[in-house]
């Protein structure tokens, strides 16, 4: 079984176009006037899968990319927000490229003040990830950058890590207020604080990420948040509209599509890595989902 390479902080360059807090903050791009730098890829073959979160920024040309194999194309003051635990792929890359990225490792910068928020933005950044900036904003958000990035590349700084998240945070309130603007009703509820259903809620999704390949009943994630099934599965209902089994199904038929696409493994070896009993309740647990077999998914 050759599984989905999973991307961390190991396997990003250390050159002299990025720096990064090791295990923490990653950030390159080929965006100095002297840097004539071809894009590092072209595209990929197969997806991958991030263990952080990251945003790509593109200042010139176009990038086709997929995130949970959905298409989005970037162009001049586009971006997108790729969430921990998402499918990524680049299918496609223009030579005339010039953008960045910056890579934040899982609880390097949270919204600990705001639990409630943050459930919502990551609720929003999950089914829209791609975003569009004015021109003003993408200018202000560059300053920024550079600024970030000479701080974390002077070897006499001694609080990297600190400039790193107070940098970060500008970064977040001004998305932040670009949310607000696009979603009446989001300062009604920001005054509220956080329930116990959106703590539930947060850890759900926490305990689904880290055991979906392997756990796909409710009860097991039940046990794990010591309440009934009956009681988390209204409570994921009440805050995210959508039934327990629906979020731990989605990430089971992300795995299961992405695998698929990368070809280098068969849908038996698919089957057993996913942790179903045989083919057989493979083939129609995906046909349930999808509405076609594994093996036509695999053709199209």
């Amino acid at each position: 079984m050759t599984e989905l390479q999973k991307i961390d902080f190991n396997e990003f360059p250390k050159d002299d176009y990025s720096v990064q807090i090791e295990g923490k903050l990653f950030i390159s791009d080929n965006l100095s006037p002297d840097d004539m730098r071809k894009p590092r890829v072209d595209r990929m073959d197969s997806p991958i899968q991030l263990s952080m979160n990251a945003i790509i920024l593109c200042l010139q040309g176009e990038m086709d990319i997929k995130i949970n194999l959905q298409d989005y194309t970037l162009s001049a003051n586009n971006g997108v927000t790729i969430l921990v635990e998402s499918f990524f792929q680049i299918t496609r890359i223009t030579k005339d490229f010039k953008g960045c990225i910056i890579a934040i490792s899982k609880g390097f910068i949270n919204f600990s003040e705001d639990v409630r928020l943050g459930i919502s933005v990551q609720q929003h950044t999950m089914h829209h990830p791609a975003f569009k900036l004015s021109e003003d904003t993408m200018e202000e958000t560059m300053k920024i950058y550079y600024l970030l990035k000479a701080k974390l590349s002077d070897p006499t700084f001694n609080y990297k890590e600190q400039i790193a998240k107070a940098y970060l945070d500008i970064f977040k309130y001004n998305g932040l207020h670009a949310y607000h603007l696009q979603n009446s009703g989001t300062e009604e509820i920001k005054k509220k604080s956080i329930t116990r259903r959106e703590q539930i809620f947060s850890q759900f999704i926490q305990a689904v990420q880290e055991n979906y390949k392997q756990q796909r009943q409710v009860i097991f994630y039940a046990n794990l948040l010591c309440i009934t099934p009956k009681y988390l599965s209204s409570v994921i209902h009440e805050v995210s509209g959508k039934y327990a089994t629906d979020w731990i199904d989605q990430y089971v038929i992300l795995e299961a599509k992405a695998l698929l696409r990368n070809r280098h493994s068969t849908i038996k070896e698919i089957c057993a890595y996913l942790n179903f009993a045989n083919q057989s309740l493979f083939s129609k647990y995906f046909k349930q989902h999808t509405g076609i077999t594994p093996k036509k998914y695999r053709n199209l």
